[in-house]
C-alpha cells in the first residue's frame, strides 16, 4: 500500500536560493575586480612602453646631436622639456657630464714622494710616468661624456613615474695632445 506524503515536495528552499545568489554575487564581484585589475595593468604597461619608446627617441637624438655637433655645442649639463601631442603628459630631462678619470692622481702620488726617497735615475722615469698619466687623463676626460636621460609622467592623480637610462659616448676623432719633455 502506497501512502501519499504531503510533506514530500520538490524545489528549493528560500535559504538555498539566498545562498546561491550570494555565491553568484561574490563570483561576479571577483570577476569584475580581476577585470579592473587587468585593465589597470594593461594601461600601466602601455604608459611604461610609451615612456620607454620616448626615452629611446630622446637618447638617440642626443647621441646624434653630439656626433654631428660635438660635445661643446650639443652636450648641455641639464636640459628639460615636454613632448608634443599626443604625448603631452610626458616630460624629459637630459644630462651630460664630463668624466674625470683621475689618472693624474696616481701621478700626483708619485710626485709627492720626497726626492731623497727616489733614486737619481728613477726621478726622470717618474716625470715621464706623471706626464703620460696626466696626458691620458686629460684626453680621456675630454673625449668621453656620460649621458643620462629620464622620462617622467603622472600616473593617476599624483603618482609620478619615470624611466631612465645612462650611457657613455666616446669621440675618437679628437686629437691627442702629446707634450714634449
Amino acid at each position: 500500500m502506497k501512502t501519499n506524503n504531503a510533506n514530500n515536495q520538490s524545489g528549493f528552499t528560500f535559504i538555498e536560493v539566498l545562498l546561491a545568489i550570494t555565491l553568484f554575487v561574490i563570483a561576479a564581484v571577483v570577476a569584475v575586480d580581476l577585470t579592473r585589475g587587468s585593465v589597470r595593468a594593461t594601461q600601466d604597461l602601455k604608459e611604461v612602453t610609451t615612456a620607454t619608446w620616448l626615452l629611446k627617441k630622446t637618447m638617440t637624438e642626443l647621441e646624434a646631436r653630439i656626433e654631428a655637433e660635438g660635445f661643446d655645442k650639443a652636450c648641455d649639463k641639464k636640459k628639460e622639456g615636454k613632448f608634443e601631442a599626443p604625448f603631452e603628459k610626458y616630460r624629459w630631462v637630459t644630462r651630460c657630464h664630463e668624466i674625470d678619470f683621475k689618472l693624474s692622481q696616481s701621478a700626483a702620488a708619485m710626485a709627492s714622494q720626497a726626492p731623497e726617497e727616489r733614486e737619481e735615475g728613477v726621478s726622470r722615469e717618474d716625470q715621464i710616468q706623471k706626464m703620460i698619466l696626466k696626458t691620458a687623463s686629460e684626453h680621456l676626460s675630454k673625449s668621453m661624456r656620460e649621458l643620462h636621460a629620464e622620462v617622467f609622467w603622472i600616473q593617476g592623480k599624483k603618482n609620478q613615474r619615470s624611466v631612465d637610462v645612462t650611457t657613455h659616448v666616446a669621440r675618437y676623432d679628437l686629437p691627442l695632445a702629446i707634450p714634449t719633455l
